[in-house]
């Protein structure tokens, strides 16, 4: 079950219509009953599973005082039930339990390990029982996020109020979100420019596998901020604002800068609890850039396709870390047209950089995603 179905859509308006027709007291739960009933009509195994993992953390974290021993459980359960479903579902996909299980769990698990991690350091005190369930029963931000912040949840269940400005805005941030998804993405990446790039295979190889990376990198950013626009516009709807996810990354000009512009949810949450962390111990920010990267790629596939992507990705920020302290021993002033020279080879160079990356992970396995290599820089005549 994804947003980009009309069924989602019927649910985006019956839960608005259900939720400011009753008593603001009762919308929390509401909304917490709202994603229960679609996960107990879709899928009750995920229910099931999401839901007691949410009771154990709930009764675990509850008082004042954190217990070591129910911390460091309730995070290893998370961790190994994220392994477990995604190694079985990429080792044995056609098995029900690793097909029905999944859904919004990989969103679930962050946001839970955030409430853990935030509550251990203190960040957090324990929460209400309907604020807590609230947040991690969120439909909105359930399939596809982003990830939102227990913190930011919590304000909004406060002081959200009915406003027709934000139902306007919500209803136009859902069409965004579906004209990213069925026309930019579907229509004219999938269709038009795949069918343009088939004509091309046999004529030019190099030139195909070129315009197919960029295929993959275009349709990858029209789905998922199409699916992020959905939520956000969804959540406008019932009262919450949450954090954009994608703020034109393609306009980025250094690798570090397309992290902060991609996924911004995820790449915070990697950002907060692993780079932070690990800097923190070892005085080592390239180590954190490694280990971030690393987790946010083996969080999309247990695979050795998404490690060498994450190496990659985490190779390139560690790079430019490294020249950005090197460049401070020289002292240059360019003039206008040398900046915008500058910004534009720099544009160019990030942007080359990213979409090389999409030949591991567009291809099933690696040694597919190596031929592409071959293609794209020997296969050219």
């Amino acid at each position: 079950m994804n947003q980009a179905t009309s069924m989602f859509l019927i649910w985006i308006a019956l839960s608005t219509v259900i939720v400011w027709s009753l008593p603001r007291l009762w919308q929390p739960w509401i909304v917490t009953m709202i994603t229960v009933g679609f996960l107990g009509w879709f899928s009750p195994v995920s229910l099931a599973l999401l839901l007691g993992l949410g009771v154990a953390c709930f009764v675990t974290t509850g008082k004042q005082t954190q217990n070591r021993w129910a911390f460091a459980a309730n995070v290893a359960v998370l961790i190994l039930a994220l392994v477990w479903f995604r190694v079985g579902s990429s080792l044995q996909p056609d098995d029900p339990i690793f097909t029905l299980v999944p859904l919004g769990f990989s969103y679930y698990a962050l946001r839970l390990l955030h409430y853990l991690f935030d509550r251990w350091n203190g960040i957090l005190s324990p929460a209400e029982p309907r604020a807590f369930f609230s947040y991690l029963f969120f439909l909105p931000t359930l399939l596809a996020g982003p990830i939102n912040r227990f913190q930011e949840h919590d304000r909004n269940l406060r002081r959200r109020r009915w406003d027709t400005q934000n139902l306007s805005h919500g209803l136009e941030r859902i069409l965004y979100g579906y004209a990213k998804i069925v026309i930019l993405g579907n229509y004219l990446v999938t269709l038009k420019l795949q069918h343009l790039i088939q004509e091309l295979g046999d004529a030019s190889p190099a030139t195909a596998a070129y315009l197919d990376c960029c295929r993959y990198g275009l349709n990858l950013y029209f789905q998922f901020a199409g699916y992020s626009d959905i939520a956000i516009g969804f959540a406008l709807l019932l009262g919450f604002r949450i954090a954009e996810n994608f703020d034109f990354p393609f306009l980025a000009q250094n690798i570090n800068d397309f992290w902060r512009r991609w996924h911004i949810s995820l790449s915070a949450w990697c950002r907060d609890y692993v780079y932070i962390p690990v800097v923190s111990w070892t005085r080592n920010p390239r180590l954190g850039v490694l280990l971030s990267m690393l987790v946010l790629g083996l969080w999309h596939e247990l695979s050795w396709r998404y490690l060498l992507w994450g190496v990659y990705h985490g190779a390139g920020i560690a790079v430019w870390q490294h020249w950005q302290t090197w460049k401070e021993r020289f002292t240059f002033a360019p003039g206008r047209a040398a900046r915008l020279w500058m910004a534009t080879l720099s544009w160019a160079a990030t942007m080359h950089f990213v979409l090389f990356s999409f030949a591991l992970t567009k291809e099933p396995d690696l040694s597919s995603a190596l031929q592409v290599y071959e293609t794209l820089f020997f296969g050219w005549r």
